[in-house]
């Protein structure tokens, strides 16, 4: 159904969904052809990386994968929700937030705690294509083996009724629950085919973390998110971190989150 791919050699992942295994009727497929037309239509930059051919949803995602990977470090694993339009557009993740084009905050927060930096300056000050390139280069510091990994692969809007998640699910109605399964196992895939013991993986989107969470982790609860991350465990000597979404990267709860994996990933060192 989903062919998504995760290149570690460049920041652009090619995907395709196989319609009539989404929408095995005609009429849902006129349906949802319809609904499509609307949401390209929302945002310019989505009519330059998706569209429908020879009964194929393909499109541009994103991710970002390290080339090569160190031995002594754990992995770390940001699982978001799913890309902005113009970030794939421009190939360059979080490449700038609002209509000023301002520095995106996850590249300040990531700086701020320790998560990831670039040396002789702070992230959010690198041009787009600059971060891109010596993310690619390994030019920057990190105590981790960085991946950052939209659990959606298909891009929405930032805002209207199209937007994040919430726009995928209205994009794909009844067959979400298809997508979302079929998103789940390719990234279960990657993550196992990486993963080692001592590794982390934290969470920025409601519906990738009850996907995810195995039933021994916490519930999701918004209420308790508002003072504490939820932690669990994925696997044997894999911890599983909910944060709240990125919009509120600046929380206390997420920067906490963000320096208990840099302190943990040190004390190992």
């Amino acid at each position: 159904m989903l062919n998504r791919t995760f290149d570690s050699s460049a920041l652009i992942d090619r995907c395709a969904l196989a319609l009539h295994e989404l929408f095995p009727t005609r009429g849902e497929q006129t349906a949802f052809r319809s609904r499509f037309a609307a949401f390209v239509a929302a945002d310019d930059c989505l009519q330059s990386i998706a569209t429908i051919r020879r009964g194929e949803l393909a499109y541009d995602s994103e991710s970002f994968i390290p080339p090569s990977t160190h031995d002594a470090k754990p992995n770390l694993f940001l699982v978001v929700g799913n890309p902005a339009p113009h970030s794939v557009a421009v190939r360059s993740m979080y490449a700038y937030e609002g209509v000023t084009g301002r520095p995106h905050r996850f590249w300040r927060v990531m700086h701020t705690n320790g998560v990831l930096r670039f040396p002789g300056l702070e992230a959010a000050l690198c041009s787009p294509d600059e971060r891109m390139r010596r993310l690619y280069e390994g030019d920057y510091e990190s105590p981790f083996n960085l991946h950052i990994v939209p659990f959606f692969s298909l891009a929405s809007p930032a805002s209207g009724q199209w937007s994040g998640v919430a726009g995928l699910r209205r994009l794909f109605g009844g067959s979400f629950g298809k997508l979302l399964s079929a998103e789940l196992s390719a990234i279960r895939d990657f993550m196992v085919a990486r993963m080692q013991p001592g590794d982390s993986i934290i969470v920025f989107q409601k519906d990738a973390y009850l996907a995810l969470r195995p039933a021994t982790a916490p519930d999701y609860d918004a209420v308790a998110l508002r003072t504490t991350p939820l932690v669990g465990s994925y696997a044997p000597e894999v911890q599983l971190v909910c944060v709240p979404p990125t919009r509120l990267l600046y929380s206390k709860v997420t920067q906490a989150a963000l320096r208990e994996q840099v302190e943990r990933a040190m004390a190992a060192a």
